[in-house]
């Protein structure tokens, strides 16, 4: 027995030490170049190998920069851990368990998620610090790696080493064994501030009104949406001001949203009554129409507003209206027996280009809003706005006594709320895009019907001799094209229940309506070969479904993808450091996941793994905002002065592109 131990011995010394690296540099005011101590600075490694956990978190992409800290990693994981010991955990939970029981936790600081779902890991070898007297800071015995700094303090901006713009991609940095880079100059910005006063329209300030900063952009499902950056309320006075900003473009409203505004219930009018914490009866709520400076009813006339570093802009003022209410009538009709339903809930959902603003709306003053002799309903107190209106049958299975839960496991419990959930989830029920515009709405007609399922498998096309991917965190996800299609804030109107470890699974809950499929958490280096239901390909194009669909849908995922690395190159010749490179589909645009983007490192060298088979353009911006690439009028600077590129099944192929101005 000793033999082999004393082998292991002699080929673990045999191995060469790994000499770790070291990074160094100064942190100094915009503008006037002076060194700015106390400033906190982050080493995170991008290229982290985080096994099934990185398969788990793909495809999150939270509104802003997350930083989760060991200690709520560590929480996290003894909570699943848990769970685990009970034992009866579904497939996904158990997966998840997993995959937290794989992460070295001993070693991790923090984990950084971006805003393009990637996920950087601070490593406990490596603490954050703060810069000294003269803004330095230095980080030795680092692994080698790819990395990006993070530098944060009262009064400036956040940001990334070589970050452009308040919402750009900073610049990757590759540390090798052994190496010294000490000529990091990293310069910050100072925050700014807006303000202005708010009145109605005979001039009298207003108190307790919303004012929102917003941004447009794009989501990571290629739709144009308002990202809200800063909120407050104007104080006695009607003055606002909202400060600790990031120098860009930004855009203002003010006001309330589309909604209720007849009596909200005593405890929302106690609430209403208190600005900035003081509470006082002769508050009286009033809600006023939502406007966009400099008032303007829509958010795409809005004017721009250009905030500079360290700036203090004023003056900002508006005059808003008060909201108006309306009602809308209509009826249900059940389509199993075409007689009005014994019961229905009706609720009405506010359609919105920030998705954090999709919420049900209550429009009901305490009496019933439903009328089951005949059918109808009302819904009082709307003002106008774009809204989805829905009816849902009640679920039998919520209006039974509820089992004796101490007597149960925890795995019986479980079983009892996803029964319930699934069968809340697939009760009868209809939809309708409605449009409130100053006046009532009648004659809505919702014609409630059964939701449908449709089961699955996925498989791989890889060597049968290599082991098979994990399955569980795959999910196949329908977003609905149909405004009158209730959609989580996500857009997601169903999705997959996780798959067996066969690779089995169904999609329940699906409506009729026209669908467009994208598929989450795919395994590392694979991409998604096919997906037919049928004879329908649903992978490349649209679906109707219409609950009648028979058959198994088919998804075939494969690791036989290409990858493409090049150097973005100035016309002048020099490469572009932090250049995002962006790979684009020459067809199927609507397939998001085929878009690509990348960041080149500080040499303009960027590489594209993974990447599915077919034809692209390869186009290459100085700095774009996440997501920007959606953009129609981007994509046709791509069209025009991208590089063109076939990617065959395990390909790489080099290729250098010149950004566009």
């Amino acid at each position: 027995m000793m033999l082999p131990i004393i082998a292991i011995a002699l080929l673990l010394q045999s191995r060469p030490a790994v000499a770790p690296a070291s990074i160094s540099g100064v942190v100094l005011q915009n503008g006037t170049n002076e060194p700015l101590p106390n400033v906190r600075v982050s080493l995170a490694k991008t290229d982290a190998a985080l096994g099934a956990f990185g398969q788990m978190v793909a495809g999150d992409h939270p509104p802003g920069e997350v930083t989760l800290p060991s200690e709520l990693l560590s929480v996290m994981a003894e909570e699943i851990a848990g769970e685990a010991a009970n034992g009866g955990l579904p497939p996904e939970v158990a997966a998840e368990a997993k995959a937290f029981a794989m992460l070295p936790l001993a070693e991790i600081e923090e984990l950084v998620i971006s805003i393009n779902g990637d996920v950087a890991v601070v490593s406990k070898s490596a603490l954050p610090m703060m810069t000294d007297s003269q803004g330095r800071f230095a980080f030795d015995n680092v692994s080698p790696g790819t990395y990006k700094l993070i530098f944060a303090s009262n009064g400036y901006a956040r940001q990334d080493y070589g970050q452009r713009g308040a919402a750009g991609s900073g610049i990757p940095i590759v540390l090798n064994a052994g190496q010294t880079k000490n000529d990091i100059v990293m310069r910050m910005s100072q925050v700014a501030a807006v303000g202005g006063r708010i009145s109605d329209s005979s001039g009298r300030p207003i108190a307790g009104v919303p004012v929102q900063l917003l941004r447009f952009g794009y989501d990571e499902t290629g739709l144009r949406k308002v990202q809200r950056a800063a909120t407050t309320l104007t104080d006695d006075r009607g003055d606002y001001r909202i400060f600790h900003l990031s120098p860009g473009r930004y855009y203002l409203n003010a006001g309330n949203l589309p909604g209720q505004t007849g009596p909200t219930g005593l405890s929302l009018d106690f609430l209403n009554q208190g600005i900035n914490g003081n509470m006082n009866n002769n508050r009286i709520p009033e809600k006023y129409t939502l406007s966009y400076y400099p008032g303007v009813d829509d958010a795409n006339s809005a004017a721009a507003i250009d905030v500079p570093p360290g700036a203090d802009l004023s003056g900002l003022n508006m005059s808003l209206k008060v909201q108006q209410s309306y009602r809308i009538r209509g009826s249900v009709v059940d389509t199993r027996t075409g007689q009005p339903p014994p019961s229905a809930s009706i609720t009405l959902m506010l359609q919105s280009l920030d998705s954090r603003d999709i919420t049900n709306i209550n429009t009901s003053d305490g009496t019933p809003n439903y009328n089951a002799a005949d059918g109808t309903f009302e819904l009082r107190n709307v003002s106008s706005g774009a809204y989805t209106i829905s009816a849902a049958l009640p679920n039998p299975v919520s209006q039974r006594l509820p089992p004796d839960f101490a007597n149960m496991s925890p795995a019986d419990q479980r079983a009892y709320f996803d029964a319930v959930s699934a069968a809340n989830g697939s009760a009868p029920r209809a939809s309708a895009a409605i449009n409130v515009v100053n006046s009532d709405v009648d004659g809505v007609q919702l014609k409630v019907s059964p939701g449908g399922s449709i089961a699955g498998r996925f498989r791989s096309d890889q060597d049968p001799s290599t082991p098979l991917p994990e399955y569980t965190f795959l999910r196949i996800q329908l977003k609905s094209l149909d405004a009158a299609t209730p959609a989580t804030p996500t857009g997601i109107t169903a999705q997959s229940r996780p798959a067996n470890s066969d690779g089995t699974f169904r999609i329940d809950n699906l409506w009729q309506g026209e669908y467009r499929l994208t598929i989450s958490g795919l395994p590392a280096g694979y991409y998604v070969k096919e997906a037919r239901l049928g004879e329908l390909d649903l992978l490349n194009g649209r679906f109707r479904y219409t609950a009648t669909e028979t058959g198994v849908l088919d998804v075939v995922i494969s690791p036989r993808t290409g990858q493409i690395e090049g150097t973005v190159v100035a016309s002048q010749g020099q490469p572009v450091a932090g250049a995002r490179v962006v790979l684009i589909p020459e067809r199927n645009r609507d397939r998001v996941e085929l878009f690509r983007p990348v960041t080149a490192d500080p040499t303009g060298h960027f590489n594209v793994p993974a990447v599915a088979p077919g034809d692209y353009k390869v186009a290459a911006w100085e700095s774009i905002e996440p997501f920007a690439f959606f953009d129609p009028d981007l994509i046709k600077q791509a069209d025009d002065q991208g590089k063109v590129i076939r990617v065959a099944e395990s390909s790489m192929q080099s290729i250098n592109v010149t950004p566009i101005p």
